[in-house]
């Protein structure tokens, strides 16, 4: 029964084509829109213009914002992040984020036994990442050849989760590798992060996105920059930041 043989792929693709230009012709006329596309009534989306882009953050939800934009308008945006939209988060820290489970990035320079021999005068809360400790000079990452207990001298970027904290002297593990370090009382602490969740309101914002309805945008990109320095969240205080 030649019916039931199984098709070549150029049959196949010439089958499905058939069905589609049938389908489209067939089928009620918005089915038809639909599937080349276009949308009856529907307006083409609209960019966020130039002077409209810098705000200020009125209020949050989960996987939403609700931003004032511009910054002296009235005008209440429900802004939504695409899913690959470019998000940066910034500004300062207080010295209570120094605290055990925050993962950190900074530079610090090791003898070669892998010890910290300078204070840390910058540490940046980046809310998560990938343990590492790499060499930008020298090529060098964790897991590399090298001797074991000893690692060759120079400036190293780590990034990892501190462990413990004891007034100014401050333990990151990296597998079997431990960096004990000093943060100076007046070290620089910021934040560089692509958490959302942390913003909170009269907190800056930049944002670029599209939209069909003026108030409700869809953005491709959300930069925005911390009104107060972020601190850990008072677990008394509903909506703290996180």
């Amino acid at each position: 029964m030649p019916y039931l043989r199984r098709s070549s792929p150029a049959r196949a693709r010439l089958a499905a084509v058939a069905g589609a230009i049938w389908f489209a012709a067939c089928s009620p006329p918005l089915f038809g829109q639909v599937l080349f596309g276009q949308i009856p009534g529907r307006p083409e989306p609209q960019r966020l213009k130039e002077d409209q882009r810098q705000g200020v953050v009125v209020d949050k939800s989960p996987g939403m914002l609700a931003l004032r934009l511009p910054r002296e308008s009235t005008t209440v945006w429900r802004v939504v992040p695409t899913g690959n939209a470019t998000i940066q988060v910034t500004g300062s820290a207080t010295r209570a984020m120094l605290a055990p489970r925050q993962f950190i990035r900074f530079s610090a320079t090791l003898d070669e036994f892998g010890k910290v021999t300078e204070p840390v005068v910058k540490v940046t809360f980046t809310g998560g990442g990938t343990p590492s400790v790499t060499a930008p000079g020298l090529g060098l990452e964790t897991g590399g050849k090298k001797v074991v207990g000893r690692r060759p001298a120079g400036l190293y970027t780590i990034n990892g989760l501190i462990r413990t904290v004891d007034g100014t002297t401050v333990t990151v593990l990296i597998g079997k590798d431990r960096f004990e370090f000093t943060v100076p009382e007046d070290a620089e602490l910021v934040v560089d992060t692509t958490n959302l969740a942390i913003v909170d309101k009269d907190d800056s914002v930049e944002v670029d996105g599209t939209y069909y309805q003026i108030g409700q945008l869809l953005a491709s990109e959300i930069k925005i920059t911390l009104a107060k320095p972020l601190a850990p969240p008072d677990p008394k205080a509903r909506g703290a930041r996180k």
